[in-house]
């Protein structure tokens, strides 16, 4: 019978519980029933649809490759009759294949390459009249065939393809972040890409921009392992001048062009987070019963000036800030944005052909900026949802009957 075989990331080996309860967490999200057991480092999975099981995983963080495999007897002879059964099953004609060996621990009498060729040798024999040939990995195949060789079993793979990478999502803790547009929401993603739950606060100043944002927030939720995420949202009113890039001293951050308001929100958001982990125990169903300890701002050097990052951090009484995107280069920066859609890509290379303008907030700004965070404090409410096809609807639902 396959089994669908985990493997995790070199940094997630020492994390196996955590990853163990995301994997079982989005099985249950997609109403995948399966038993897990673990086989050294690697996690096996036994599920009676295997093929939905693995995809269902594709966006979990902690794994490094995720395969359908067959359990297949240790020692050379039986190892070499089973890649040959399923080279035979999956191959066809004129196909490139690469074999793969790994030997996990400390296993006696077994040695990978010895593995890799009699396997190569065996699967071109059997297979002579489809024409076959092998490949190396640096030269691209049609077919791999993953061997693992472990302390108990060995797993012989049918089908592969890569995981997220990165840590479990909640195996270095909370932060707490906010997201307002897709900088802030690359932010969040790369926080729980390296193990932490991204404890999220909404801003928003208008509907659209609520609706663009909620967007954001489905695609980070797929990568969280829960059925129902807790959001907290508020918003403010900007006067006319921070939007339209009307000078004068009212302005949070004088700017005369689209990306305005995320140099605004991003300064009245790192305030508000500011306050409330001085305030407010951050700890909830869905997040921790500890306060969360760590603040995180969507600040980059690739994207924002020294100048601006400087004033922003100025403002913080709050020590324990992290900026996950801060030595984050251009090509980085897009690649997540695509994640998120065109759309994103597009907000984030405008706010890029303006980097090097000055953008700073000096105190009187800092006065006006205070008026929108209070604003904001003022009109904090939490929201519970479910993940699902309908969530941006019931978030945005869900928000507008709040009030």
């Amino acid at each position: 019978m396959a089994v669908v075989v985990v493997e995790p990331t070199l940094s997630a080996s020492s994390r196996l519980d955590t990853l163990r309860a995301n994997i079982m967490g989005t099985l249950d999200i997609h109403g995948i029933k399966c038993s897990i057991e673990q086989d050294g480092h690697l996690l096996i999975l036994d599920a009676k649809e295997p093929v939905d099981a693995m995809y269902a995983l594709e966006h979990v963080f902690g794994v490094e490759s995720i395969c359908i495999a067959d359990r297949a007897e240790k020692g050379l002879n039986p190892l070499v009759d089973a890649i040959v059964r399923i080279g035979k099953d999956i191959m066809h004609r004129n196909e490139r294949f690469h074999v793969e060996a790994e030997v996990l621990g400390s296993t006696k009498g077994i040695v990978a390459r010895d593995v890799e060729f009699a396997a190569t040798a065996a699967l071109l024999s059997e297979l002579s009249s489809l024409d076959v040939k092998p490949s190396s990995k640096d030269d691209g195949y049609d077919r791999l065939i993953r061997v693992y060789i472990s302390g108990e079993n060995s797993y012989v793979c049918r089908l592969c393809m890569d995981g997220s990478g990165g840590l479990p999502v909640g195996s270095n803790g909370y932060a707490l972040c906010s997201v307002y547009d897709c900088i802030s929401a690359v932010a969040a993603y790369v926080l729980a890409e390296h193990g932490f739950y991204p404890s999220i606060i909404v801003v928003y100043t208008d509907d659209e921009m609520l609706r663009r944002v909620v967007k954001k927030i489905e695609v980070i939720a797929r990568m969280l392992s829960r059925k129902r995420i807790e959001l907290r949202y508020t918003y403010y009113t900007p006067n006319g001048k921070d939007d339209d890039g009307g000078g004068g001293s009212g302005d949070a951050v004088s700017c005369s062009d689209c990306s305005d308001k995320h140099y605004t929100t991003t300064v009245v958001s790192s305030l508000l987070l500011d306050r409330l982990v001085g305030v407010s125990d951050m700890g909830s169903s869905s997040n921790s019963s500890s306060s969360s300890s760590v603040i995180a701002l969507p600040l980059s050097s690739s994207l924002h000036s020294m100048d601006f990052i400087n004033s922003v951090m100025r403002g913080m009484s709050y020590k324990n800030i992290m900026l996950p995107l801060m030595f984050s280069n251009n090509n980085n920066l897009l690649h997540y944005s695509k994640i998120f859609g065109m759309d994103c890509v597009r907000e984030i290379q405008a706010i890029m052909s303006k980097f090097g303008e000055s953008r700073v907030v000096d105190d009187d700004n800092y006065e006006h900026v205070n008026e929108y965070v209070e604003e904001c404090i003022n009109n904090m409410h939490t929201l519970e949802v479910s993940l699902g096809p309908n969530m941006v609807h019931d978030i945005i639902d869900g928000i507008r009957h709040g009030w």
